[in-house]
């Protein structure tokens, strides 16, 4: 299994025990927190989903970009093959003729000078691309093991981990109006105390994966094609949206 697969395994195996303790439980409050934990699952799962779609979009608009310009730089590539073609067959009528061979040397440069820089923006795409797909995998590992935590101290370092990651892009994704987006410390210390001050381990495991939504969220906006400029702006968007998100799948789960 690919590590996204595994992330989705440990999320579904976790949904089946948190239902089956709803079904045990007797205790609102705990019911309560049981079903917070449940949304915030399946949340993750979703958001993990649009990251990597947000990933696509990316890859998609910069790979239009260098679309346009390798198909003006191949049109130019088969023009300069062409002349070449036929300054090759006047060289073999007249091969004493220096100014035809200085054509051919030039056109073979030009020809040159194009090829490298059809590399270049190959490879440059796979630099755009190497850092949010890197982090992608990083954050997989990072959602298995949020599925799979029993303890609290499973759950600090699970959430210390996600909001590195989040702290790793925004310093590595190119193009990014603002890097210095995330202080990583400081929200590490904040989701830690939260967990810390949860009444039983249902309410914290709700609290921590609210924080990795938010998580999620904020690193999808660094993907986006308007990513934020400013920290406020960053907290701001991925609250609405994991407001939003968890909204939808409450009444998913009335309805059902």
């Amino acid at each position: 299994m690919t590590s996204i697969e595994k992330a989705e395994t440990a999320l579904n195996r976790r949904l089946e025990r948190l239902q089956a303790n709803l079904r045990e439980t007797t205790s609102e409050t705990t019911r309560r927190f049981l079903t917070q934990s449940l949304v915030v699952c399946v949340g993750l799962g979703e958001a993990l989903t649009d990251y990597l779609k947000m990933i696509g979009q990316y890859a998609q608009g910069r790979y239009g970009k260098l679309k346009q310009a390798h198909d003006s730089l191949t049109a130019e590539h088969a023009d300069l093959l062409e002349s070449g073609n036929e300054l090759l067959a006047r060289l073999k009528a007249d091969p004493n003729d220096r100014l035809i061979r200085q054509d051919i040397e030039r056109a073979q440069q030009a020809m040159a000078g194009i090829q490298k820089t059809l590399r270049r923006g190959a490879d440059s795409l796979q630099r755009d691309l190497a850092p949010s797909m890197g982090i992608a995998e990083k954050l997989a590992v990072s959602v298995r093991r949020f599925g799979e935590a029993d303890q609290l101290d499973a759950l600090k370092r699970v959430i210390a981990m996600i909001v590195e990651h989040v702290r790793e892009l925004y310093l590595a994704q190119p193009g990014l109006p603002a890097k210095g987006v995330i202080d990583a410390p400081a929200w590490e210390k904040s989701a830690v105390a939260e967990i810390q001050q949860a009444s039983d381990f249902y309410e914290a495991y709700a609290m921590a994966g609210y924080q990795a939504l938010r998580a999620i969220d904020v690193m999808t906006l660094a993907v986006s094609p308007t990513p934020p400029l400013t920290a406020e702006e960053a907290n701001l968007r991925a609250n609405e949206s994991v407001a939003a998100r968890v909204k939808a799948i409450t009444a998913r789960f009335a309805t059902s």
